[in-house]
């Protein structure tokens, strides 16, 4: 008969190695189920390999129950494996009938109570014919329960885990493989235990790859299942200690690690004086100790992957709300402070500033006092007397120390007491002065200490909005990044993975500093960069106080060829332009320039001053206004005479080419977008002459192959048209060769007698590699 319907069947193609790896593993369940089996307990209950089979993920089930039946088949210990094999029956059985209920069995809880049930009443219904009581019944059914709890937990653990298990994970995966060695106790030659010897091997390798925490714990659980093995107690308690020792010294190599688990291990004995036994224990101490310093790199680098702790990842939310807040309060807090500050200044100001009717009345009384004219001159006569006070008073401006010579004719004429006034309006109008000048010194002080608060509170503010807004973080990204490293052997106390408002990430790591630890920074590039799908920049290393700090950037599109000509004036030996330029670290090339009033050693400090106080600001992530800010108020208090300086930013987007221009008071900036140049200028004021300045602002977008060229005012004593002629110009060359004509150029056609520093910065956007 023809087929009228085809059924498509589906079929899943594997390759070879899956298929082995695959088959690999299936075995490896069932030995460890076989191995559960014979990890006796109280010299006649065998409760581990129900918990294996119950705690076993669904994917494994039929491998370990397989194992554990081989297990119970050929009984450790008694003749009661029937009632074992009972019990695994049992528990198979609800596995494979809720196996479409996966929430329910992969519960941990649920899993602990079946367990607990069917080994409580398998054994109960069997307690008259065979030789337990039921205190060991319970015993068993309670470690059955328990260690099906923690071996379900482990296999869930190491199922989702990528960049190392939490403290609590780590416990129970210790736990487990503790048990798995009780296992192995019952393998013994001439009284050398197999399970003792894998015993210290854990301890030494958790403790190595885990530290302290993991070494600790490791020796904790290998002591409590040699306990409940009957081993000699002095043995379990030596190697608990050992395994914190182990873990304490890790950092100092295997070698100090094995020494301190043989110490103490050899101290746990020697209380018994029993020869044999301390002959023994150092024996399986002293494999143990081979086995682990023979361990192989790639197996090395598995078991870091497995007992290494999580990496604490990034910032919590709740935290970094809390700092915004904490941030925004700041801010406020200190803006309030800025406006009382003033109002307070200026009401003070009204009350106690000095007035000039006292200054009359104090040279009337002084001079005048007992005067047999004095009702003439201040009533009859009283604005022509004042007059001629003021007169007087003009010639004190004028640093005269008799200024009755100055007073009008028609006053000294009818006055009889001339110098006596002279003297009273020299002393009166000079404390006048006096008060007059230090009233406008600390009205200056105070303003600068508002503009400080101001600023400081604009700069919490900017750092609060990065917080909030700039930055988020991909702690998945940080994660596999993370385990990434581990295949490295570079294990991470701290991952971040930050992404900027950009969209640009930033991986950094906090490392411990080991003898072992090698750190390929060109490896590291290029495995971080494949598994987190973006283009790294070489690693940043630096290390601080025996920490070892990794940072790494996302590659930039493009670099920058900067060059920097400089010539002063009169060929003297101290420039006033000052410049700096640096990578802000969020993919942006700084530039500053700024130009000291006038020429010589008093024009190079202010400029040093601004283009240092600015850099050391825009580094430590504060934004360009609030600096600005802090810069003039800075110069405004810095000398009682005028100081003042230029300020010129450029700052150009690694990424997207995009320029930002920001000038206070600075000469004009050329651009050459496509062959074709620009003029960039500013009318605003430098800083240090007035309170309230701000920067001129203007953004192009360029891109490779243009050119950015920033000048001081020497540099334009001629105009800018030639200087744009050349720019455009300009075919092959470096940014310093351009850099290096213009300012020879500008210094050959300067046509007034006016001499000034020239300073010129020449930035190429050159394509990167």
């Amino acid at each position: 008969m023809k087929e009228l319907v085809k059924i498509p069947v589906k079929s899943e193609n594997f390759t070879l190695k899956e298929l082995l790896i695959a088959s690999f593993e299936h075995l490896l369940i069932g030995l460890i189920g076989f191995i559960m089996c014979r990890a006796v307990v109280l010299d006649k209950l065998l409760p581990f390999g129900i918990s294996y089979l119950a705690g076993c993920s669904l994917t494994f089930t039929p491998a370990a129950a397989i194992g554990v039946f081989l297990g119970y088949f050929i009984p450790a210990v008694g003749n009661g494996a029937f009632r074992y094999i009972a019990a695994l029956f049992a528990v198979l059985s609800i596995k494979l009938l809720l196996s479409a209920y996966k929430k329910i069995i992969c519960n941990p809880l649920f899993l602990t109570v079946i367990t607990l049930l069917i080994s409580f009443f398998t054994s109960a219904v069997t307690l008259k014919w065979m030789q337990t009581s039921f205190l060991e019944v319970l015993t068993e059914s309670l470690l059955s329960a328990a260690g099906a709890y923690f071996i379900t937990r482990c296999f869930l653990t190491l199922n989702k885990s990528k960049a190392g298990l939490t403290t609590d994970e780590l416990a129970e995966l210790l736990i487990v493989a503790s048990i798995i060695i009780m296992g192995f106790s019952g393998f013994q030659l001439n009284g050398i235990s197999l399970g003792r010897i894998l015993g210290v091997f854990l301890v030494l390798t958790a403790a190595k790859y885990g530290g302290i925490i993991s070494g600790a714990v490791s020796g904790i659980a290998v002591a409590l299942s040699f306990a409940l093995s009957n081993v000699e107690g002095q043995i379990g308690i030596a190697l608990a200690f050992a395994g914190l020792a182990a873990g304490i010294f890790s950092s100092l190599g295997k070698y100090a690690q094995v020494l301190c688990s043989i110490i103490f291990v050899f101290i746990g004995v020697a209380s018994t004086k029993d020869v044999l036994l301390i002959s023994r224990s150092i024996t399986e101490t002293a494999i143990g100790s081979i086995l682990f310093l023979t361990l192989p790199r790639r197996a090395g680098i598995y078991f870091g992957k497995i007992f290494s702790y999580n990496p604490k990842i990034a910032i919590p939310i709740n935290l970094k709300k809390s700092i915004t807040m904490r941030l925004e309060l700041a801010s406020d807090a200190l803006k309030d402070v800025s406006q009382t500050v003033e109002q307070v200044s200026k009401e003070l100001s009204r009350i106690n500033s000095p007035d000039f009717g006292t200054v009359i009345r104090n040279i009337e009384q002084d001079a005048c006092a007992g005067c047999k004219l004095r009702i003439h001159c201040w009533e009859s006569r009283k604005d022509s007397t004042i007059n001629a006070i003021l007169e007087m008073t003009k010639a004190v401006k004028l640093g005269e120390c008799s200024p009755e010579k100055f007073a009008p004719e028609e006053f000294k004429g009818r006055c009889m007491k001339v110098s006596s006034v002279g003297n009273a309006t020299y002393k009166r109008y000079s404390d006048f002065a006096s008060r007059i000048s230090a009233e406008n010194r600390i009205d200056e002080v105070r303003s600068v200490v508002s503009d400080q608060f101001n600023g400081i509170s604009q700069m919490l503010y900017e750092l609060s909005n990065d917080f909030k807004n700039d930055e988020q973080f991909d702690n998945s990204a940080a994660e596999n990044a993370a385990a990434a490293l581990k295949t490295l052997e570079i294990h991470s106390e701290e991952a971040s993975s930050r992404i900027d408002k950009f969209g640009r990430m930033t991986l950094e790591f906090k490392i411990k500093k080991t003898p072992e630890l090698v750190i390929n920074k060109l490896q590291v590039m290029k495995l971080l960069s494949v598994v987190c799908e973006r283009d790294f920049n070489i690693p940043i290393v630096s290390e601080v106080g025996g920490d070892i700090f990794m940072i790494l950037n996302e590659h930039a599109n493009i670099t920058i060829d900067i060059g920097i000509e400089q010539i002063s004036a009169n060929e003297a030996t101290m420039c006033g332009d000052a410049y700096k330029y640096f990578n802000d670290g969020k993919g942006h090339f700084v530039i500053i320039l700024s130009d000291g009033m006038g020429t010589g050693g008093r024009a190079a400090v202010d400029g040093a001053m601004a283009s240092g106080l600015m850099s050391r600001l825009l580094k430590a992530g504060f934004g360009y206004d609030c600096s600005l800010q802090i810069l003039n108020s800075s110069m405004l208090f810095k000398s009682t005479d005028e100081s003042l300086a230029t300020v010129d930013i450029a700052s150009i987007d690694l990424y997207t080419g995009e320029i930002t221009l920001l000038k206070a008071g600075a000469a004009p900036t050329i651009i050459r977008r496509s062959g074709k140049t620009g003029k960039a200028e500013s009318t605003s004021l430098p800083a240090g002459i007035l309170r309230d300045i701000s920067f001129d602002k203007a953004i192009i977008k360029c891109k490779i192959g243009d050119i950015a060229v920033l000048m001081s005012d020497g540099a334009i004593g001629a105009g800018t048209d030639w200087i744009r002629a050349e720019i455009e110009a300009w075919q092959e060359g470096s940014a310093q060769a351009l850099a290096e004509r213009l300012c020879e150029c500008a210094k050959r056609r300067r046509n007034d007698d006016h001499t000034d520093d020239i300073t010129v910065i020449a930035a190429i956007l050159n394509k990167a590699v």
